[in-house]
């Protein structure tokens, strides 16, 4: 069997496929029914390896939500060839990898990234993993704890009280009305009684027939096929024949929502519209469903919208989540809450109104080599049955076919129910009488101004090649511009600019999120024709990158540049953020002040197909457009190795947090790749110790983040129920037990070490990683020196990664352990709860000098 792209694909094909120019990829059915599939990518560094089931939280049996995703967690409890509970897991830390699992309603996945040289051992775990799990009764009722303790956490999450309402537009008898995350009032009874369903469970849908593997890697193509045929023949085969999805819908309708606690100051609201489609119609118009999403997200709409309403983001999705297949509009609105009137009309009708006339090709999809593999295996493992004979889709996309989702704060006047389980709020909406489900162009209350999006102009041709080498082109206190390379195995027709300035970092979240809006329609218009424009604030300032055309590409810049303002009222405190505590606190190890120099006004970088008489040309204009000077005071220095400081974050949910945020020494290479290295020696250790041995929660991990290119290592717990006092205790206890025996390795261990490393964060990927990568080497770099290699700063940083020894590593460990590394504190606890006092926290061992030896 042979599908999509062959090994013998165009380069057309390839980008329609996703993947790099000079890629091959093949998908093979092989006899025991198992579907594969396998890319060979040249550049890429490391191997991604993906197991999926065509099995979700749908298929679970009556009585027992949250099975699938139990069954997730306890594939990594132990297997037949690897019995000892996190054997798994220790293995892929020890080769510097990761690993991750995912449920979703009609699909389980599993995936790694590993070393390339650690294939062959990577699928045969792997296939024991899926095949042959331990489900041990012991094991899986702590696991059971676990999802309990990840419930009560989600239900801080916007994202489940949104799924609780989608539930009520479903079939009071159909399994996706309920939610399916499982905790211990789901998942009750004997731990005997739970591994024994769980077992008859996986015998039942873990069989080849519904399974795909999937790899992604530099391997050669033949040779990633013949290790995904010889380890696929081990998967069992012979299971049952999925139940055909039954239709979830009830009839059409409109409802708002809102999470249990109150929505934080200025977030905005969000509103959907959905359009149900069976599956069949999903499969037959996939490519015209594609090309409708490109031409809904073309500027147009948002423009249009913008006229009627603060439309911050408007965002166009065939698959949604926990909606089955559908297109979905989602927009997010400033407040205040707009009237809904005006919206509706102009969107219920947008899809009808693009279908109306011919639709271009679909665009081709953004290189992603790690959503590649995933995707495509979980796609092979639902079986795809044969296209039905099914009306239109216009028929599907009417405007009175549609489902209207409402996120916005409860009315005094209103009456609200409550989702026991969730404690989700809703109602009913009564959209307006006066909206019909199909208006006519000319009506118009429901067609504000047809405002275009903004053109792209023509930049005059080219100046004749030749000219200065690639370098510096200029630096002064007003414009620093750099011109030329990286160099990429593939020649390209497209051009880069990087521009970047000083910005006060106190209020980049609110000016970041009103020029995304001041953007929107700029950026969906230059997406339908090509380019990519991304837009970005740190405490290093703020900063775009965009590429495309190079004819086209300065105009783009400009007006970007143009529509980024500064306001007062940004300085303002954040509001508290939404979704996973732990989330929000790893978040901060990207903010904060970091040292630097007075900078020029505008850092500015171009390469690609633009020489340097043009590029200099651009720059004095961009110069010239940016809206306001940047402040070219220094930012404080990080604080010193001494201070030990802690902030509290305000109240967000009923859980308790805590983490540490370890500050390496410097900006070096060699600080990155020690502090690199540290977490993946603690991580796998970090997180056993924190979910296994104290039982705290689910989250516990140990992260590598950078704020401006400063360094930094965050250790973080999340708990439903243990105190911060108890939370900071473990995290000390930890680095002082086993900080620094981890880390104390020998020569072959650091060697594997690196050599994953250098998997996640060697060489450039991809020409857009490279540009990326480059710029940021740009941004932090000293102003008063060119950098030694600067068009591929990767190259300097790897030979300081090679010098690296054991005792490099074992002396940052003790360091850390001796608590003369710069640290800062970061705590939660909820509204309710009262605040430790400083003496308690002091008490746990802040101010003791040498914590390794108490003892």
């Amino acid at each position: 069997m042979s599908e999509a792209v062959s090994t013998g694909a165009s380069d057309k094909a390839l980008l329609e496929a996703g993947l790099p120019l000079g890629s091959r990829c093949a998908i093979h059915r092989l006899s025991n029914g198992l579907r594969i599939v396998a890319a060979e990518v040249p550049e890429a560094r490391q191997l991604r390896l993906v197991g999926a089931v065509g099995v979700g939280y749908l298929d679970e049996p009556t009585g027992c939500r949250g099975l699938a995703h139990l069954l997730e967690h306890g594939l990594f409890l132990g297997s037949a060839d690897s019995p000892a509970e996190g054997e798994f897991v220790a293995w892929v830390g020890e080769q510097g990898g990761r690993y991750n699992a995912h449920t979703d309603e009609g699909v389980t996945d599993v995936h790694l990234h590993l070393p390339p040289e650690a294939a062959d051992e990577g699928l045969r775990r792997l296939i024991d993993l899926l095949a042959h799990p331990r489900l041990d009764a012991e094991r899986l009722a702590r696991e059971v704890g676990v999802l309990d303790a990840e419930f009560r956490a989600r239900l801080a999450d916007p994202a489940l009280h949104r799924l609780a309402a989608l539930g009520r537009f479903f079939r009071p008898d159909h399994p996706a009305r309920l939610c399916h995350a499982g905790h211990r009032g789901t998942l009750g009874g004997s731990p005997e009684a739970l591994a024994a369903r769980l077992d008859v469970f996986h015998r039942r849908h873990y069989r080849t027939e519904r399974m795909a593997l999937a790899t992604l890697g530099p391997l050669p193509l033949e040779e990633q096929l013949a290790l995904l045929e010889r380890h696929g023949t081990r998967l069992p085969s012979g299971g049952s024949d999925p139940v055909p999805a039954a239709w979830r819908w009830s009839y059409p309708g409109a409802l708002a929502w809102c999470p249990p606690a109150p929505t934080p100051p200025g977030a905005g609201t969000t509103l959907e519209l959905i359009w149900p489609l069976p599956d069949a119609v999903a499969r037959t118009y996939r490519r015209q469903l594609m090309a409708l999403t490109a031409r809904l997200a073309n500027g147009h709409l948002a423009a249009r919208l913008q006229a009627t309403a603060a439309l911050h983001d408007l965002i166009i999705d065939t698959a949604p989540e926990g909606t089955g297949p559908a297109l979905a509009l989602r927009l997010a609105l400033e407040e205040p809450a707009p009237d809904l009137s005006d919206l509706l009309a102009v969107c219920r009708q947008a899809p009808t109104q693009c279908l109306a006339g011919p639709l271009p090709p679909p665009p081709a999809p953004p290189i992603d080599l790690d959503a590649w593999p995933r995707h495509q295996a979980c796609r092979l493992a639902v079986d795809a049955a044969s296209p039905a004979d099914e009306p239109p889709l216009a028929h599907w996309l009417a405007g009175d076919r549609c489902r209207v989702l409402w996120r916005c704060e409860p009315q005094t006047n209103a009456s609200w129910s409550t989702l026991g389980e969730t404690g989700t709020c809703w109602r009913p909406l009564s959209l307006p009488s006066s909206l019909p489900s199909s208006l006519p162009s000319s009506s118009a209350e429901a067609d504000p101004p047809r405002r275009p999006p903004p053109p792209l102009h023509l930049s005059p041709e080219p100046a004749p090649a030749g000219g200065p080498t690639p370098g510096c082109l200029r630096r002064d206190t007003r414009l620093t511009l750099w011109w030329g390379g990286p160099a990429w195995p593939h020649p390209t027709e497209q051009a880069s600019w990087c521009l970047g300035w000083t910005a006060d970092p106190a209020g980049h979240e609110a000016r970041l999120r009103r020029w995304h809006r001041h953007t929107l329609t700029l950026r969906q218009a230059a997406a339908s024709r090509g380019f990519t424009l991304d837009l970005a604030s740190d405490a290093g300032g703020d900063w775009l990158m965009a590429q495309g055309d190079p004819r086209r590409i300065a105009s783009l810049v400009e007006q970007a540049i143009a529509a980024w303002t500064t306001d007062p009222a940004d300085r303002r405190a954040t509001s508290p953020a939404e979704g996973l505590l732990a989330t929000t606190l790893l978040l901060q190890l990207e903010s904060g002040s970091v040292h630097r120099d007075a900078r020029p006004r505008l850092l500015g970088w171009a390469s690609g197909k633009l020489g340097p008489q043009e590029v200099a040309r651009d720059a004095e204009r961009f110069a010239d457009t940016l809206a306001a000077p940047a402040d070219l005071s220094p930012a404080p220095a990080p604080a010193t190795a001494e201070a030990i400081g802690e902030t509290w974050l305000p109240p967000q949910g009923e859980e308790r947090a805590v983490m540490l945020e370890v500050r390496g020494v410097d900006t070096s290479p060699r600080t990155r790749w020690v502090l690199k290295l540290l977490a993946t020696c603690h991580d796998a250790a970090f997180h056993h110790e924190m979910r296994q041995r104290h039982g705290f929660g689910y989250v516990a991990a140990v992260r590598y983040r950078e704020a401006a290119g400063w360094p930094r290592l965050g250790y973080v717990v999340q708990s439903p129920w243990a105190s911060v006092a108890e939370l900071n205790r473990a995290i000390d206890d930890f680095l002082l037990r086993q900080g620094e025996p981890l880390a104390r390795l020998d020569e072959a261990g650091l060697a594997r070490l690196k050599r994953g490393l250098l998997a996640r964060h060697g060489a450039p990927e991809t020409r857009r990683e490279a540009i990326e990568r480059t710029w940021q080497a740009l941004r932090h770099h000293h102003v008063s020196a060119e950098p030694t290699g600067w068009m591929a700063p990767w190259e300097a940083e790897l030979v300081v990664l090679e010098g690296l020894g054991v005792d490099d590593l074992a002396m940052t460990a003790g360091a850390l352990a001796d608590a003369t590394l710069s640290r800062h504190w970061w705590y939660h606890t909820p509204a309710t709860s009262p605040l430790p006092c400083r003496n308690a926290l002091v008490s746990l061992g802040h101010n003791l000098p040498s914590r390794r030896h108490l003892d």
